[in-house]
């Protein structure tokens, strides 16, 4: 690791530290609203180092099929959002199945957009309340909250990291 990354990497974890801790909030509670400022950040930031590599370079394509990608995340999310919104409004929030999928995609969608964006969160664009939504919602916490008293991999993803969805 170079030493710029070093001290980055170390004022972050001070900053992850001393911030205060923050409410929660839930992949549930997702709007197209949350998802247009992200978009329009992480789509400026793109083609900032896109302009700043040789055109026809490898590196400038794959900043261009990032770019791509975000844009697509992001329309999918929108999608969902007003697919699960529009569920709730027929009363078919709970409903397992095509629903219960989409609801889980909000926050996979989300944060992958907040993991990206957080490449450059010392950018003035950068907001706070662009953190990922690791829960569906308080209940759907909750449930993780007592299955962790369960044992020391209870409620946890398949690397032990994160949540399971």
């Amino acid at each position: 690791m170079r030493k710029g990354d070093e001290e980055a990497v170390r004022r972050a974890r001070q900053e992850a530290r001393t911030a205060p801790v923050a409410e929660p909030t839930y992949a549930d509670d997702l709007t197209e609203a949350d998802v247009a400022p992200l978009q329009d950040f992480l789509t400026a930031r793109l083609a900032e180092l896109q302009a700043r590599l040789p055109r026809g370079s490898e590196e400038e394509f794959a900043a261009h099929a990032l770019k791509q990608a975000v844009f697509e995340g992001a329309r999918r999310l929108r999608e969902g959002i007003g697919l699960w919104r529009q569920a709730l409004a027929e009363g078919r929030g709970e409903e397992p199945g095509a629903v219960d999928l989409v609801r889980q995609g909000l926050g996979r969608d989300y944060n992958l957009l907040v993991w990206i964006a957080t490449r450059w969160r010392a950018h003035p664009g950068f907001a706070p309340s662009w953190r990922p939504r690791h829960y569906l919602n308080a209940a759907h916490r909750a449930a993780f909250g007592r299955s962790a008293a369960a044992g020391p991999a209870a409620g946890r993803g398949p690397r032990g990291q994160e949540p399971c969805r």
